[in-house]
């Protein structure tokens, strides 16, 4: 953990001895309480002065409840039971904000339903140019002479719709029974990972396709980011991750990207619902948006101009590192609004919350291999990058959904 002179609290107080998934979540509840329980009564005040009927939401939450594993739904409904909140808000807050955003934004068209956003990167070995890697410090003892070499890298720019009533926290979880642990940065009060690293090192974030099957219904469909927990929690490896994904019948996933790396390898695999495949993408450098590169897809002008942008930053490179992707995060060659990697609200859009304009939350840097994330919350052209290590003291501020707080206010 790179902060100092910050209040930190450690893991061994926060995190360490909760022996089940409902007692990890109500500790997160917890931590977490001031960021969420403002972010759903403002969210409970627009409702109600915008008239919107939640019925449908609640249905297509309720509906989904159903496709969570045991141990997520037990999360889901202990956080719950803490919260002084309204408990329908909040329901739909986890379940389906997408949905609320396309009621809340100003205009049509415009909310994270279209265009969808986030441009996440890969580099592989030969590509990384080694810096020692997130454990350097350890590395120095090790008589393996490549053991100070850089893992794969994954960066990945969050963008969302609504994001003033999205907070943002660091979120670490231990293992408990044989699920491992895992760190990472999400929004507060949620039980979907949209990215992360467990404590045996393996990575996996993602980028949302707007592919799935109209023959299956919401009870049935594996939402990304219960995917994306899944692998954190019960795999170790990519092969592990790739296993994991086809035991599922690939017609019951969401379309998606899922970047994977771990110690010694990196892949990309589109997953495709609707023509039933996955296909793995394992080229040094990786670059995805909102569209399939290897399958038919829709595909949008501000997914197809990110990724454009994205290849003529990184491809042309012999070696790319840590301060490298963060200068990518920050791009912004296609001005504010849809189209740049770092994507800020167009003038006049309905800020402060920006329920019609998708805009970056948080980016994240891993290295397979290292349980660490490097973060930042907000534009990461707007804030200084944290390195946040699994089992480590993290900035209270940052745990709470606090830092989110104040640079919003």
């Amino acid at each position: 953990m790179d902060d100092t002179a910050v209040d930190t609290t450690a893991y061994t107080d926060l995190v360490a001895g909760s022996t089940s998934f409902p007692e990890q979540a109500r500790r997160r509840a917890e931590t977490e309480r001031e960021a969420v329980e403002w972010a759903i009564d403002e969210l409970e005040s627009i409702v109600d002065e915008q008239g919107v009927n939640l019925a449908p939401l609640l249905e297509y939450a309720r509906r989904s409840h159903e496709s969570l594993p045991g141990r997520h739904l037990r999360a889901y409904e202990a956080m719950a039971e803490e919260f002084d909140v309204d408990p329908e808000i909040y329901d739909v807050y986890v379940f389906a904000y997408a949905e609320l955003c396309e009621e809340l934004a100003d205009g049509s068209g415009r909310s994270e339903k279209n265009p969808r956003g986030c441009t996440n990167a890969l580099v592989a070995p030969p590509k990384v140019e080694s810096d020692g890697g997130f454990d350097a410090g350890s590395a120095e003892t090790s008589a393996d002479p490549c053991a100070s070499d850089s893992g794969p890298l994954v960066l990945k720019n969050r963008d969302i719709a609504g994001r003033g009533t999205r907070p943002k926290s660091i979120i670490e979880q231990p293992p408990i029974d044989d699920y491992y642990g895992f760190l990472t940065v999400d929004t507060c009060g949620t039980i979907s990972i949209f990215k992360g690293v467990n404590d045996q090192g393996l990575v996996a974030a993602n980028t949302f396709i707007d592919s799935k099957r109209d023959d299956i219904e919401p009870e049935d469909q594996l939402r990304n980011g219960t995917v994306i927990r899944m692998i954190l929690e019960e795999c170790a490896t990519i092969d592990e991750a790739r296993d994991l994904l086809e035991s599922h019948p690939t017609r019951h996933l969401c379309g998606q990207t899922l970047f994977l790396a771990d110690a010694t390898d990196a892949a990309l695999l589109e997953v495709d619902p609707v023509a039933e495949r996955i296909v793995v993408d394992d080229d040094p450098v990786v670059t995805r948006t909102n569209h399939f590169v290897d399958g038919e897809s829709t595909q949008t002008e501000s997914s197809t101009e990110r990724r454009e942008r994205s290849l003529e930053l990184l491809e042309s490179a012999d070696r790319l590192d840590r301060d490298d992707l963060w200068t990518f995060a920050q791009d912004h060659a296609n001005g504010p609004g849809d189209d740049s990697i770092c994507r800020h609200p167009e003038p006049e859009t309905d800020e402060p919350h920006a329920f019609g304009q998708l805009t970056t939350a948080s980016t994240a840097i891993f290295e397979g291999g290292s349980p660490v994330i490097e973060v930042g919350m907000g534009n990461p052209c707007e804030t200084e990058r944290t390195r946040c290590e699994f089992g480590d003291e993290i900035p209270t501020d940052l745990r709470t959904g606090r830092r989110w707080l104040d640079r919003l206010h």
